[in-house]
Order: structure tokens, then sequence, then C-alpha cells
């Protein structure tokens, strides 16, 4: 080889070298400066992704006819998105549809959408999806489409605006189109949705192991701003306790919902943050109020309201429970604050409760419950109720024989329950949808009023009127509401906490 040649080609090979130590130096600088990536020895640790670990898995990741929450926490909003978006309060906002309009006798809805969305899958969204997912949810009655019962047309005016018609007014129409009921589809999508996922989110469905984890990954065709982290994954545990070592042990970066000992365990914690929020599930105490029931008697219900002592039932909770008095919980339209309605008055409620001798009630009341509650929720309430001359007779069952002895025989005077104001809060309007059979023609006023009012004002000052009505006729004594429970490491920011076991919004966490 010729001197000149030799020199070329150490030449030519010291300025390849050069070429690929500086594209490293370029890539690892630009990585540390946009955050994605830390240097630990030898390793390269992403900080582009977040675990979460919570307890129900779906079973499906088809969210059109999937039951249960684990299905909405997971995709919706974060994968599917609704003509109409919900806030962390579950206040209505832009969703899909960037604003709309209500004429003055509240039958037409105009829905503005928002420009150059599109799927996952890079195809459109416009007003024809709209049109078609709607009528897709109502003809084929998937999860949520009782709620859009008086929907009467759904027009496509050009290809970014929608109208509605409704038969009647429906004020509570905007709240049902940013749940389930409110999700535009792709039409032209084929896919199998018992294990695939097209939406219009932040993230796609990258993984799924059924029962074991789901991961969630930025959506490169997504129409706003980019989530702020880039790969999400879900993981599940069978029960809190797993849950809780998860997030000790670094499995997880964020845990909920968490039981009381993994709370204590999250508080102790100096490298993690905890945070309570609100839901809209509570625990009730409900009264079997059928005419032919010892609790059909208003005062008889009034006392036990007035013998329940709330605070030590909350106290028992140990984190995980807060006080409420009536139907609506503090992320529903309505919700007004009942508690002073029935304060402990131990005195009040023996004074009333004076009225009925034991022989009126066959020596005790019949409390039965599920045995999945505990037995010191059974005898609070049995020796509370004591005080008040009111004797108790608390027994625990398994949820066959509950639904056996409790729904079907109706054979009880009192039982333990969990409701959701999302969905059982109207119940007490029509007393065949209520385990209580409450019948109250003020309530019944007040709900019909609210459900035919055109403005929000109207419709909130009704819901309230009927919350009052309900709480004072007393069909059940509210124990508490649920408090969800999250614990995350304290380098993350934009963690949920209201309602995470319904509603997971993830686009927003990031590290620090």
């Amino acid at each position: 080889m010729k001197r000149t040649e030799q020199a070329s080609w150490k030449s030519a090979v010291m300025f390849l070298v050069a070429l690929i130590a500086l594209s490293a130096i370029t890539w690892v600088g630009w990585s540390l400066l946009n955050h994605r990536s830390i240097l630990a020895g030898n390793l390269v640790v992403s900080d582009a992704n977040v675990n979460v670990g919570t307890l129900t898995a779906p079973q499906s990741l088809d969210i059109r006819s999937e039951q249960g929450n684990a299905i909405n926490q997971a995709l919706l909003g974060n994968v599917y998105q609704t003509l109409v978006g919900s806030s962390e309060k579950n206040v209505p906002e832009a969703g899909l549809a960037r604003s709309w309009d209500l004429s003055k006798d509240g039958l037409h809805y105009t829905f503005h959408l928002n420009s150059n969305i599109r799927f996952s899958n890079g195809h459109t969204l416009d007003a024809r999806d709209v049109v078609w997912s709607l009528q897709q949810t109502i003809t084929k009655k998937y999860q949520g489409a009782d709620e859009l019962s008086l929907i009467s047309a759904v027009d496509e005016e050009d290809a970014r605006t929608v109208r509605i018609t409704v038969a009647s007014p429906a004020p509570n129409l905007l709240e049902a189109l940013s749940t389930r009921a409110g999700i535009v589809y792709d039409q032209e999508a084929k896919i199998n949705y018992s294990t695939q996922a097209v939406g219009s989110g932040p993230y796609e469905v990258s993984d799924w192991n059924k029962d074991s984890s789901l991961k969630l990954s930025k959506n490169t065709n997504y129409w706003a701003s980019a989530p702020k982290t880039d790969n999400i994954t879900l993981k599940y545990y069978a029960d809190a306790k797993l849950l809780s070592q998860a997030l000790e042990s670094g499995d997880v970066d964020i845990a909920t919902p968490l039981d009381a000992t993994g709370l204590q365990a999250a508080k102790s914690n100096a490298a993690l943050s905890v945070s309570t929020g609100l839901s809209q599930e509570s625990v009730i105490l409900a009264f079997n109020t059928d005419t032919s029931s010892v609790l059909s008697d208003q005062r008889l219900r009034q006392a036990i309201r007035y013998l329940v002592n709330d605070s030590e039932i909350v106290q028992s909770q140990q984190g995980l429970g807060a006080a409420i008095a009536g139907p609506f919980s503090p992320l529903d339209t309505g919700y007004e604050d009942l508690t002073g309605l029935f304060p402990l008055d131990i005195n009040k409620g023996a004074a009333l409760a004076a009225y009925f001798p034991p022989s009126y009630y066959s020596g005790s009341l019949r409390l039965v419950y599920p045995e999945s509650y505990g037995e010191q929720l059974g005898q609070l309430i049995k020796t509370e109720l004591a005080k008040g001359g009111i004797p108790v007779t608390a027994t625990m069952v398994n949820d066959a024989t509950w639904q056996q002895q409790v729904k079907s025989q109706r054979a009880f005077d009192m039982t333990i329950l969990t409701t959701s104001s999302a969905t059982d809060a109207g119940s007490y309007a029509d007393p065949s949808k209520s385990i209580t059979k409450f019948d109250s023609p003020s309530a019944q006023d007040h709900y019909q009023k609210a459900q035919s009012a055109i403005n929000n004002d109207e419709y909130s000052q009704e819901l309230k009127a009927y919350a009052r009505a309900v709480s004072e006729g007393s069909p059940a004594e509210w124990l508490f509401m649920k408090v969800p429970v999250t614990a995350y490491s304290n380098n993350l920011a934009g963690v949920p906490v209201n309602r995470t076991s319904a509603y997971l919004p993830l686009w927003n966490i990031t590290k620090q």
C-alpha cells in the first residue's frame, strides 16, 4: 500500500471513530437535557416510564361491553376519548368538542370539534365518526347507552360540527357524554375489540397480559399536546397487601387504592407522597322501608340515624372514610353537606325509639350484611343502637346467602352495602329500583323537576332539594364515603387522586 493511501485510510478510520464518539456524546447530552435517561453504572435507566399498581384488572379490552370500573380506569381518557371531557372534580369540560351551545328550549346541543383530530391509526376523526359512534352506542346498547335515552337525533352539520336533539330537556347529557356513552370510535377500524384498541387519546395499548399488566405507550398520532410520560404500565395485584409491598419494593411508582395498612406504611416512608381523594362510592346502612316492614315508620328510621355515631365509624376506617349524609358525593351536581341533619343525639334517638316497644319488631331488628364488611362495623352499629334502647341481631353472611335472603326474600330490616352516586343516587326516586323500596312523593317530585330542568342552575337546585328530601326521609344511614388513597414516589407530579378506581387520567404524570 502506498504511503499516501495508508495515510488516507488512517484518516478515514479516525474520522469515523470521532464521528461515532461525537454522536454518542450528542445523544447522551440530548437525553439528559430532555430528561430521557440517566446513566447508572453500565445501565441506562429511562425516566420516560412509570409503573402504576392497582387491584382490579379488566378481563377484556372491549370498552363497549366490558362491565365494571377496571376498563374505565385503564382506557377512558387515556386511549378512548369522549365528546365531552371530565375534570378531576367530575365537572364537564372540553374534550373532543372544544365547546358547545345549548338552545333556549334545552332541546338542541351543538358541539364544535377541535381541529385535526386523529385516531392512533392515523385516521381522521370528524363529525361522521361522532354521529356513527353515538348511533352505535344507542342501537347496540353499549355500556352507558341508558344515559342517552332522551336523544332523538344526531346530525352532522359539517365536518367539525355535530347537532344532538333530545326529546325533552336532558340536563345530565353533558355529564353522560363524558363517560363511556360519549366515546368516539373509528368507524373504519377493523380490529378485535376484546384484545385491541384504537382511540384518539394520548396513549395506545402497546402490550396487554391479562390479569397481570397493561402497557400504554405514547400515541405518536395524538392530535393535542403529547403526554408528559412516554410509557405507563398498569400492574395488577391480587390484594391490597401485595399492592403495598410492590410500592415499598419499588416495583411500582404509584399505588392506588391502598388499604389502611398500606396507608400507614406509605406515610412512614420518606420517599413517598400520600394523597387522599374523593369518590362517588358510599357505604350505607340501608333500611327495609316496605309497608310490611317495621322500618316503614320514618320515626324509627330517624331514631337510628340519631343513634349511629358516624364519627366513630369514620374513625374506624383508619383514613379510608369521610362523613357523608345523603345520596350525592362532593363530586356530584347537587351535592350539599347534609351531615347536620341527624347529628349524634342519643337522647333524641332514644325518645323517638321509645314509641316502639321491643314487641313491635319481634324482639330485635335484623341486621343482615355481607361478611366482606367485617364484624367490627356490624358490632359498632349494634352497640350504638342499644344505647337508645333498640336491640339488634347482627348476622354476617356470604354473598350468595345475602343475595337470597336480602335481595330475593327481603328477610331483613337493615343491611350494609356500597352505593355509587354515579349510578345509584336516582334510585331513591323510584321504589322499584332501590333495595330500600323508599317511596317519597316529595323526593320524586324534585327529582322529576331536576330531570326536566332546562338550565344548570335549575338542575342543581332541584337535585339539592331531592337529596335533602331523601336524607330527611331516611331510607338509609350514610355511614361513610370511601376515600381513595394514592401513594407515589416523591419525584412524581400530576398524579390523579379522585375516584381513582373508576377514572385514572395518566397523561399529566411526570418525573421531576
